[in-house]
């Protein structure tokens, strides 16, 4: 049970990470904002990558909250989702202040800005859908923030959560130790001097001096921060099991495919080692993936789900099936978009722009054949077969998630 003083502490630790992101806004404004015309085509995406080809699991009109929103995400959210109603949260004055003059330059109506934390927020069961990336890990108590999400969510919703991966972290963590015991730990200045006078070639070394030319504000988040608790599949899935939630599903997010960290497959052709692993839980292959890949191992990026989510749990495997029993059209949504302009503030390209630009990345071929009446397990079929599970489960993720938005399911899969 959280106590008052529980409370309280998680509080303070808010505050100091907001003084910290105040002092070093980041990340910045983002360079380019858009909106699909279609209000329906995010929820609809996001719900195919949970493996809901009907389009079920997210109503376009959701309650839609962004803990933790800083500078961007929630407008970026607002933008997504224009038919929602999203509530953006923050301990940092700034960061909302730069976040609310962006807001009413483009017009989002649908956002909505609070300065609070999540230790203290009220909210209970409110929320079709909740994304907190890059947050709870800032906290002493990430698994009191977690409850704190879960208790938000409605039943049936939906969390988007990432959290450091410790395999990537070790060198950032070891100098934030040595920054501790030499009584400097928010020290810009004495930081880079550091970075920059090392001797011994090293990992560590080698990263700090990439990192010199970065501008402070950018240096400081990544090698500075006040409190940083890291994860691996193991600890976050035990800590989420403490705050009544449970990993769904990988989200293969805009960083994670751009920095090619998104592939949960086990990265091993041994074929004994596949099927040993095929009869782990989808927890314990992860844990594998992660264990196997290391410092390449993917984003914690998951979406999460309360423990009694009444929607049936899928497996990978269930939403590769479902993707192969379904029929899709292509996307052909236009986006509005602004940019940011030199002297600042956005400016809206003068006519929309189409969502999907060039060929898909996979099968180039599929969207154009794509008719809403065969099956993707038809399609394949008459061009040859359908591919082995790790490139079919690669299709899925390349060809109809929010990241990769080129196809777009028009009937239930077999027997819904």
């Amino acid at each position: 049970m959280t106590t008052h003083a529980d409370r309280a502490a998680g509080t303070e630790a808010e505050q100091i990470i907001g003084e910290f992101y105040s002092e070093f806004p980041y990340p910045w404004h983002a360079t380019r904002l858009t909106a699909p015309d279609d209000p329906s085509l995010q929820p609809s995406l996001l719900a195919q990558e949970l493996g809901d080809f009907t389009h079920r699991r997210l109503p376009r009109d959701a309650r839609v909250w962004v803990p933790g929103c800083g500078v961007n995400q929630a407008l970026i959210v607002a933008l997504r989702f224009p038919a929602a109603e999203v509530v953006g949260s923050d301990v940092s004055t700034d960061s909302l202040d730069l976040c609310r003059t962006a807001r009413d330059q483009i017009g989002a109506t649908n956002l909505t800005l609070r300065e609070e934390g999540i230790s203290d927020a009220p909210y209970r069961e409110e929320f079709d859908y909740v994304v907190c990336t890059g947050v709870i890990h800032h906290h002493p108590d990430p698994g009191m923030l977690l409850g704190r999400l879960a208790a938000a969510l409605k039943p049936t919703g939906v969390l988007e959560l990432m959290v450091y991966n410790a395999y990537h972290r070790r060198e950032i963590t070891a100098f934030q130790e040595a920054m501790r015991l030499l009584g400097r730990e928010q020290d810009l200045w004495f930081a880079r001097r550091v970075a920059g006078s090392l001797t011994r070639d090293s990992e560590l070394t080698r990263q700090l001096r990439a990192d010199l030319g970065e501008p402070e504000e950018q240096f400081a988040d990544s090698w500075l921060n006040p409190c940083e608790r890291n994860f691996t599949v193991r600890t976050l899935h035990e800590t989420a099991g403490a705050a009544g939630l449970a990993l769904e599903a990988p989200c293969a997010s805009p960083l994670a495919t751009g920095l090619d960290l998104y592939d949960w497959r086990v990265p091993c052709g041994d074929t004994q080692l596949r099927r040993q692993t095929d009869r782990l839980t989808e927890v314990e292959r992860w844990q594998v993936t992660q264990a196997l890949s290391v410092d390449r191992s993917p984003l914690l990026w998951f979406y999460l789900r309360r423990t009694d989510n009444p929607w049936p749990a899928l497996r990978e495997s269930d939403r590769d099936e479902a993707f192969l029993d379904t029929a899709f059209v292509p996307v052909t949504t236009s986006e509005r978009v602004w940019v940011m302009g030199r002297a600042g503030g956005y400016q809206p390209l003068d006519a929309p722009q189409p969502l999907v630009a060039g060929p898909a990345p996979v099968v180039p071929w599929l969207p154009d054949v794509a008719d809403g009446e065969r099956t993707v397990r038809e399609l394949l079929t008459d061009r040859g077969g359908v591919p082995d599970r790790d490139e079919l489960r690669d299709l899925r993720i390349r060809l109809t998630t929010p990241s990769f938005p080129h196809l777009r399911a028009v009937s239930a899969p077999s027997g819904a």
